[in-house]
């Protein structure tokens, strides 16, 4: 599976967890960071800087795909196996099934 179908993989994922994907210029508005799951207002996003390259995107979307519960979700083994991977970085009590995500500001 090439980099482009695996990103569109993690994007199908994220669209069954309900989950806005949005490329932005984040330094653009003042955020210095990769990006990453976000809560904004009430609803969780994943903000992504668009100058990453694509193992960057696919990196930073796996890593929040990683907090949630994924084990009904059905995916490749090679996505999954990328998702699994972010996991054992995260520690046991901050995964979470959806659970709070660092809040921003609106652009």
């Amino acid at each position: 599976m090439n980099e482009s179908a695996l990103l569109q993989h993690l994007e199908g994922i994220a669209e069954k967890l309900s989950l806005t994907v949005n490329y932005h210029n984040l330094r653009k508005l003042g955020i210095y960071s990769r990006g990453g799951l976000y809560r904004l207002k009430e609803e969780q996003v994943v903000l992504i800087e668009t100058s990453l390259t694509l193992s960057e995107k696919i990196d930073t979307l796996a890593d929040a795909l990683s907090r949630f519960n994924l084990d009904d979700v059905s995916m490749p083994p090679l996505v999954r196996k990328v998702i699994d991977g972010k996991k054992t970085a995260v520690a046991p009590d901050e995964a979470a099934d959806g659970g709070d995500a660092p809040p921003i500001a609106e652009p």
